[in-house]
């Protein structure tokens, strides 16, 4: 069996999201490991913990705006601060409900954010990554 991606990160507080994107993900084997997070700051965490082991870290991170503790744009902008050399191997997919103008403007300026979508998330989105 072949997948697309090794490794997708999923950044997003709700559960059911989450467990609709991994049927998605493993269904159409996109991906061989999906590494699940429920707030910015852990996956931050997991970032700062593994910036040096280009192997552990993700090719695609589908990233919530909308979250507690430190939403998507702050994920961003905290990834940027930090520096951490996800550069071309990790693309930012921003996954929003939000279709306020002024978010979806500010992830698409923003350098690191490779595409923007909006909820649910369809395995056609997945596939054309």
């Amino acid at each position: 069996m072949s997948f697309k991606y090794k490794t997708i990160m999923i950044i997003d507080d709700d559960a059911i999201d989450n467990y609709l994107v991994n049927v998605l993900i493993k269904t159409n084997n996109i991906a061989e490991t999906i590494l699940e997070f429920d707030n910015g700051e852990k996956a931050i965490e997991y970032l700062q913990i593994n910036r040096d082991f280009h192997d552990n870290l993700p090719e695609i991170i589908l990233l919530d705006i909308y979250m507690p503790r430190m939403n998507g744009i702050e994920f961003i902008d905290k990834l940027d601060e930090l520096d951490i050399k996800c550069g071309k191997k990790c693309k930012i997919c921003v996954v929003s409900s939000s279709i306020n103008d002024n978010d979806i403007l500010r992830t698409k300026l923003n350098a690191n954010v490779y595409k923007y979508t909006t909820k649910p998330i369809t395995p056609e989105f997945l596939l054309s990554l």
